[in-house]
C-alpha cells in the first residue's frame, strides 16, 4: 500500500509537472514569422512604413467628408443644414490630438512615432500643428442646433440611415465587418510598437549619441540622450510647447531646426527609419490574418477624402 500511495504520488506530480510545463509553453509570445509586403513604397522624407495601406485617415477628417457628401440625401428627407467649413490641415491636426499614445491608447496615431521634419520645424517649432482649421467650436454648435436637430427628429429614419450609408459608400469608409477599422488598429499598434522599439536599435543609439554631440551648442541646458525625448522639459516650460495658445518663438524654431540637421547629419533619421522599417516587415500569423481580412487602400481614400473636403467644405475665414 504504502509503494502504491508513493506511485500514485509521483504520478500525480509528474502530471502537475506536465501541465505547467504546458502553460509556459502555450504562454509564449506567439513568433512574428509572417513577412508582409509593403503596402507603399520606402521614403524616409514621408516616413512611409509597411504597414500604413492599412491605416484608415483620422476620424475627424472622415466624419466631415461624409458631412459634406450626405446633404443633397439629407435635403430631400427634409433636412437642409449644411455642414460649416473646415480645412484637410486643421482636421488631420484634430483626429492626430485625438489619438495620443496617453492613457494606454495602445494604437495612436502615426504621427506619434515620426520624427520632426523640417517643414514643421520651420513652421510649428516644437508646437503640435494647430487645429483652428477644424473649426469645432462652429462645428459642435452646428451639431447641436436645436433646430437642425427637430429636422432630424422628424424626418423619416429609414431615410435618414440610407443617406448615410451612401455617403459612406461615397467616400470610401463604409466597413459593414469591422474589418477596416480592425486592420487600421493592428497596424497603427504594431507601427507605434516598432517606431518605439527602433529607438533602442544600437545603430539608433549610436546615431543618437552623435546626433547629442552636433547639439551641444543649442543651448538646451538640459539635452536628452536621443531626438525623440526633444523638446526637453526647459523648453516646455520656455515655450509653452504643451500649449496650443502660446506662440512659436524664433528661438524655439531656431533649436528645432538645429535638431533635424544634426538628426541627418548624424545618420540619426536614416538609421531609426531602417530599424522601424525591419521591425514592420514581418507580424505574427495573427496579425496577419487581421490585416489580410482588409484592402491595404486606405491611402486612396484619405486622397479622396481631401478632395472632397478641398471641393465641398465652405471657405475658411483664412481662404484656405
Amino acid at each position: 500500500m504504502q509503494r502504491t500511495s508513493r506511485a500514485a504520488k509521483t504520478g500525480t506530480l509528474v502530471l502537475v509537472l506536465v501541465g505547467l510545463g504546458a502553460g509556459v509553453v502555450h504562454a509564449l509570445p506567439e513568433p512574428a514569422d509572417r513577412a508582409i509586403e509593403p503596402t507603399v513604397e520606402r521614403s524616409v522624407g514621408t516616413w512611409a512604413m509597411p504597414l500604413d495601406g492599412w491605416v484608415q485617415p483620422g476620424s475627424e477628417k472622415a466624419a466631415y467628408a461624409e458631412d459634406l457628401v450626405v446633404q443633397p440625401c439629407l435635403r430631400e428627407a427634409g433636412i437642409d443644414f449644411p455642414p460649416p467649413w473646415a480645412t484637410v490641415d486643421g482636421l488631420e491636426a484634430a483626429s492626430d490630438a485625438a489619438e495620443t499614445p496617453e492613457r494606454g491608447n495602445p494604437a495612436p496615431a502615426l504621427s506619434w512615432t515620426r520624427p520632426l521634419d523640417e517643414d514643421t520645424a520651420r513652421t510649428s517649432g516644437y508646437h503640435a500643428p494647430s487645429t483652428a482649421g477644424a473649426n469645432r467650436d462652429g462645428r459642435r454648435a452646428w451639431g447641436e442646433d436645436p433646430e437642425r436637430n427637430a429636422a432630424f427628429a422628424d424626418a423619416a429614419q429609414s431615410a435618414v440611415t440610407r443617406c448615410f450609408r451612401q455617403a459612406e459608400r461615397t467616400v470610401g469608409t463604409d466597413d459593414p465587418d469591422g474589418s477596416v477599422q480592425r486592420a487600421s488598429m493592428t497596424a497603427k499598434r504594431l507601427t507605434f510598437l516598432a517606431g518605439t522599439a527602433a529607438r533602442e536599435d544600437e545603430t539608433v543609439v549610436a546615431a543618437a549619441a552623435r546626433w547629442h554631440t552636433c547639439m551641444a551648442d543649442a543651448d538646451v541646458p538640459d539635452l536628452p540622450r536621443a531626438p525623440s525625448e526633444m523638446p526637453s522639459q526647459s523648453m516646455k516650460m520656455d515655450y509653452g510647447t504643451n500649449l496650443a495658445s502660446t506662440p512659436v518663438q524664433d528661438a524655439e524654431i531656431a533649436v528645432a531646426e538645429r535638431d533635424v540637421s544634426c538628426q541627418h547629419s548624424s545618420g540619426y533619421r536614416d538609421a531609426l527609419y531602417d530599424a522601424e522599417w525591419r521591425r514592420l516587415s514581418h507580424v505574427t500569423a495573427t496579425d496577419a490574418a487581421v490585416l489580410h481580412a482588409a484592402e491595404p487602400d486606405q491611402r486612396d481614400v484619405e486622397r479622396h477624402l481631401d478632395e472632397v473636403i478641398r471641393d465641398q467644405a465652405p471657405e475658411s475665414p483664412s481662404g484656405r
